[in-house]
């Protein structure tokens, strides 16, 4: 076993209070995620703008901004101008942020997405997708690359042809950002499962448990996340996810929780999942592969993506936000408080990998024998002090302390000839 980095402290005091039981199950495997991001089935030969069976019409076309600035009741003039990089209010790093106020009376549409119409968004058109049935119902959803019916997974119908989400797995761009971060030390996630009887590869009584670790992953010589490294639980009132499970085969199916929480590889950095679900396959390497799904909040992924820029986000990856506003609440399948109730939730899936790993406790002085609840012995929460971003976003721009997010003025917006002309024939008049 290889040693892990054990700064405990007053965290491990109070774990030791409240930790679970110390029965052992009769059996134990444990994981460190090494990758995971939104299941999202490629169905292109190459390429992320390419054509496929998942969006015929290729990813999501690069928008006209002039086109689209002219629309919103920008002259022409205005418009070119608010795109030229000579335009002193527009930033090579955080973009135009005029681009913001292009709603109805120049209303932000990245805070009232409404004051635009809907620009529309490519979605997926093709009948194949990756994730789970969460529902129980085959004939409704999608169909799996393997051939199983009834897979829900709304999320991807709606921005599986958004080019920051498409591409083969591992290769998104939207992927590749955020496992960096977590393979980098950001953070990390241990899955430990266990059961009560005398085979692992099939199983009726089994449990697996979702972690966060204090720990960093650790990468081998070739760039990859090592295997059997040691890796000790926190305790997280939040950011846990257990479900008791079958394991047939080594196929791994849990049961339905009412509601889990894990963090999300993505902007939101908070996932709630309600109804979830996971399936996950033991591999014969003694890596685990999978899904872990659910109906996940809809709103906090539109307003992660706002945060991160607006006008940044809409150039690179070469979408309208409000369009993501629109298409997510569409396609929202799910509602907390019933069928006739408003769907504030949408189908979707995580694909998972993991490597085997050592899971302790979080004194690092016991091997983990049970995949089993930690939050009775997580520690309050403590308010802790944001680092200073090297930028301030209000409403999803770039302003500076002391400024508003607001729309420049007419004499602003107007290119610095065209102001010079104004300017003198005010004076002429005058």
């Amino acid at each position: 076993m290889k040693p892990a980095s054990l700064a405990l402290g007053a965290l491990a005091a109070a774990a030791a209070l409240a930790a679970p039981a110390a029965a052992s199950a009769a059996w134990t495997r444990a994981y460190a995620v090494e990758w995971y991001e939104p299941a999202m089935y490629y169905g292109a030969k190459d390429g992320v703008i390419d054509p496929g069976t998942d969006c015929p019409g290729g990813s999501n076309p690069e928008p006209d901004w002039i086109k689209i600035l002219v629309e919103a009741g920008y002259t022409p003039e205005e418009a070119r101008w608010l795109r030229d990089p000579a335009n002193p209010t527009r930033s090579a790093v955080h973009g135009q942020n005029q681009m913001a106020f292009r709603g109805k009376d120049r209303a932000n549409v990245y805070i009232h997405p409404t004051s635009t119409p809907d620009p529309g968004l490519v979605g997926v058109t093709g009948k194949i997708a990756e994730g789970l049935n969460l529902d129980g119902d085959a004939r409704t959803g999608f169909v799996s690359p393997t051939g199983e019916r009834g897979i829900d997974n709304e999320f991807y119908r709606t921005l599986g042809c958004w080019k920051t989400y498409r591409g083969p797995p591992r290769k998104s761009s939207g992927a590749l950002q955020f496992n960096d971060i977590m393979r980098e030390g950001g953070w990390t996630i241990v899955i430990v499962v266990s059961g009560e009887g005398n085979d692992p590869m099939n199983e009726a009584d089994a449990t697996v448990g979702f972690y966060m670790s204090p720990d960093k992953l650790v990468k081998d010589g070739n760039g990859d996340i090592a295997r059997d490294y040691t890796f000790r639980i926190q305790p997280d009132a939040k950011f846990e996810a257990v479900f008791k499970a079958k394991v047939r085969k080594g196929e791994i199916v849990t049961e339905t929780a009412p509601e889990v929480w894990i963090r999300d590889p993505g902007y939101s950095r908070e996932m709630q999942l309600l109804r979830a679900k996971a399936k996950l396959q033991m591999q014969a390497d003694g890596t685990l592969k999978g899904y872990l799904g659910g109906y996940r909040p809809w709103e906090p992924v539109y307003r992660g993506w706002v945060d991160a820029r607006g006008p940044v986000i809409e150039a690179l990856t070469w979408v309208e936000l409000p369009a993501v506003y629109y298409a997510l609440k569409r396609n929202a399948d799910y509602s907390p408080t019933g069928p006739k109730g408003e769907k504030t939730h949408i189908s979707s899936a995580l694909r998972i990998d993991a490597v085997p790993a050592f899971v302790m406790t979080p004194d690092a002085k016991l091997q983990v024998a049970k995949a089993a609840s930690w939050k009775a012995s997580a520690p309050a929460p403590v308010a802790r002090e944001r680092a200073a971003a090297p930028f301030r976003v209000i409403d999803g721009i770039v302003v500076r302390a002391g400024e508003a997010a607001v729309s420049q003025t007419p004499e602003q917006l107007r290119p610095p000839a065209a102001a010079a002309t104004t300017a003198a024939a005010d004076t002429a008049g005058s």
